[in-house]
């Protein structure tokens, strides 16, 4: 069977001035994000090639701190944001060495005087730190609208992703089901949901599923509205 195209699997997209935050990720068959910590060993050539051509359509990565220190994230080629309430970075990492990333924190922590070495260390690398009021995950996708931002795709993790789903903030959810089992380390697809918004169940529809030849099945969903 030859693989999905990535046109396919990317699907219809919206004019680049309409706003649209898509989700991706990889899970096991029971629901795991990760092994032995990252997601590296999940998923296979067309998932990462899924994954490189979201960034190409996205005018921002969207990542939580916790996910680009545990995945080892490389220098980014294009506007990446990524969510702190700490601003604990190690600036010398490669990833400080391409474009500056937007750091985005709850206004508090840009106040905090307990933080003011971690961020001068942030500004001296190069990083811009952006304001997103209480640190919900409606304001920071605020601030990213706000900056012009519209087209964002959420690389995790799993806290990330469960605040936007509570949120109700994700249009569109790239799911790639590895079919595998074993050994997980406890971070779990079902622990999402949850905290923020008004806590109801959130559903999307299946738009689209395509398999490659080693049984990996490549799922798009879109929110169900109204």
């Amino acid at each position: 069977m030859p693989a999905p195209s990535i046109a396919d699997l990317i699907g219809p997209q919206l004019p680049p001035e309409h706003r649209e935050l898509r989700a991706i990720a990889v899970s096991t068959l029971f629901g795991a994000f990760a092994r032995e910590g990252t997601s590296g060993a999940l998923g296979n050539d067309t998932d990462s090639a899924l994954l490189l051509a979201l960034r190409e359509w996205a005018d921002c990565v969207l990542v939580g701190a916790g996910t680009v220190r545990r995945e080892g994230y490389k220098a980014p080629r294009g506007a990446v944001a990524v969510v702190s309430r700490s601003l604990d970075f190690d600036t010398t990492s490669d990833f400080f060495s391409g474009t500056p990333p937007l750091i985005i924190a709850a206004r508090e922590a840009l106040s905090d005087p307990a933080l003011a070495p971690a961020r001068a260390r942030l500004r001296a690398a190069g990083a811009q730190l952006v304001d997103a009021a209480s640190g919900s995950a409606r304001d920071v996708v605020a601030a990213l609208h706000a900056r012009g931002l519209n087209r964002i795709v959420c690389e995790g993790g799993p806290s990330l992703y469960s605040a936007l789903l509570a949120a109700d903030a994700i249009d569109v959810f790239h799911l790639t089901v590895d079919p595998s089992v074993g050994p997980l380390d406890g971070t779990h697809l079902p622990a999402l949901g949850g905290a923020e918004g008004d806590g109801g169940l959130r559903r999307f529809t299946l738009e689209a599923v395509a398999r490659t030849d080693d049984s990996m099945l490549f799922c798009r969903y879109r929110r169900s509205r109204g």
